[in-house]
């Protein structure tokens, strides 16, 4: 969709610096902050440019414990509850992450 409508909006120079540093926090433009605001979207701080390598270890770990635990249930030598709960906790770990560092696709 190409936006052909403008719109002039007058601000002071503190509703303009505040709007500025909430669009710079967010990763996004003024303009592209404010559509968002606009259209009910709840804007989230950009998240930190390591976040995807986090998410893939933090994955990394749990696919680990899963293997582990997989042969462990299979021979019968190691603590399955114990290596159940650091998988669970793991994921809880993950979803936690991702749920506050991602927002819905708009």
């Amino acid at each position: 969709m190409k936006r052909t409508l403008e719109m002039k909006i007058r601000f002071t120079r503190g509703e303009l610096d505040a709007l500025t540093k909430k669009s710079r926090k967010a990763g996004l433009s003024r303009e592209g902050y404010c559509r968002r605001i606009l259209n009910g979207a709840v804007v989230k701080e950009a998240p930190p440019a390591e976040l995807p390598l986090l998410i893939r270890e933090v994955r990394r770990v749990g696919y680990n414990i899963d293997q582990i635990l997989k042969r462990a249930n299979s021979i019968g030598l190691l603590d399955v509850p114990q290596l159940r709960k650091a998988l669970e906790d793991n994921r809880a770990v993950e979803k936690l992450i991702v749920d506050t560092y991602t927002t819905p696709s708009d």
